[in-house]
């Protein structure tokens, strides 16, 4: 027998519910909708090097998670409870009972880097407005939606806009979590007669369907496969214009057309959007220079970025620790992560790359044609 807890996940009724559940049920496991890393999030103290975070090839999906627990955080402070207290909750609760757990749920890093890949640029957009309107919700009105969370009707409502408006994070965020969660379970209960899930309430009704029609659960490989970066036109892009840039100014040499100008154009093209949003985002004048002086040069490799630099010139200004990058993720407020040091870093490299990006896209058009017809005469 599987029976399923379904919970909001920043809800005092939610933790007292749980507890009263696995005390009544005594069930011989409790399942968990956390994954290993979640639960390491929540029960450990871990301090991440500076350097892994520059080093990272999307500084946007760092940020993106980071904003992510900071806003759970947000709201779980507003209503009163620590986010992820009623998965904790169960644990305890089944420990104290002498009560084996389980961790169902897949792995979040997986389940960001999926839905990164399949969300197209326009739904990222949606999903950060989003993001920043939930953020000046008033305390009211959040307590007021934690109440209404864990009921059938306003969960469907939820979950119906959620795929109208961002199919894909639906797809990746709700629809294959149950599935894998539904799979875990079924496992689960080969060994043991008495399962209790705790699951967020937008997790239960498509767990239960996949419990009850097992067959188009997919393959735990299909569910847990992280996409390769396809050679898309992204890529393709990004290999082509440096290649086509090099390719034109070599032809306009040999025809003898003089490269003074657009060599000058190309490098304040793309050392000046770079040093503005360096220092836009609060970057120091060092690593706004040290971006400034790398992205002429990185723009036309591919495999180097002007966020690096700059991203490890902000870490040496501000002396980033280990322990900053922990607090990032345990801000309660914008304006406070604004001023951790770690978090600035993290900008100075995003925004680093953007202000280079946008260089070369408005050169190509202002420079590099006129440079083309004049060799075509």
């Amino acid at each position: 027998m599987i029976t399923i807890i379904g919970t909001a996940h920043i809800s005092r009724e939610s933790v007292d519910e749980v507890k009263e559940k696995i005390h009544e049920l005594h069930p011989d496991i409790v399942a968990i909708e956390l994954c290993e890393s979640r639960y390491r999030g929540l029960t450990e103290q871990k301090d991440i090097p500076i350097l892994d975070l520059v080093k990272e090839k999307n500084s946007m999906f760092v940020i993106t998670n980071v904003l992510l627990s900071l806003l759970q955080r947000r709201l779980g402070e507003e209503a009163g409870i620590k986010p992820g207290k009623e998965m904790l909750t169960a644990i305890d609760t089944a420990q104290e009972l002498g009560i084996k757990f389980a961790l169902v749920d897949r792995d979040i890093r997986i389940t960001i880097k999926r839905t990164l890949s399949k969300m197209g640029f326009m739904e990222k957009i949606r999903m950060l407005k989003e993001m920043v309107f939930a953020f000046v919700v008033s305390k009211e009105d959040i307590v007021k939606e934690v109440n209404e969370l864990k009921k059938e009707d306003t969960i469907k409502d939820v979950l119906e806009v959620l795929e109208g408006t961002s199919p894909h994070l639906y797809e990746v965020m709700v629809k294959e979590r149950d599935a894998y969660m539904a799979r875990k379970l079924i496992k689960l209960q080969e060994k043991f007669e008495n399962v209790v899930a705790v699951v967020g309430a937008g997790h239960k009704k498509g767990i239960e369907a996949f419990l009850n029609a097992p067959e188009k659960i997919p393959p735990e490989e299909e569910l847990t496969y992280v996409p390769e970066k396809r050679i898309g036109i992204t890529k393709i892009v990004k290999y082509a214009v440096p290649a086509v840039i090099i390719g034109i100014f070599a032809m306009a040499f040999y025809k003898g057309i003089s490269l003074e100008k657009p060599l000058v154009q190309w490098v304040l093209y793309n050392s000046i959007p770079t040093f503005i949003l360096v220092l836009l985002v609060g970057g120091s004048i060092i690593s706004a220079t040290v971006g400034m002086i790398a992205a002429p040069l990185t723009s036309l490799n591919p495999l180097l970025a002007a966020g690096w630099f700059a991203g490890l010139a902000e870490m040496k200004v501000r002396n980033v620790t280990v322990g900053d990058v922990s607090a990032s993720f345990k801000t309660t407020s914008f304006g406070e992560l604004r001023r951790n040091n770690a978090f600035k870093v993290l900008l100075v490299t995003a925004f680093a790359n953007i202000g280079s990006s946008i260089g070369t896209l408005v050169f190509l058009p202002n420079v590099l044609l006129p440079l083309i017809k004049s060799m075509l005469g």
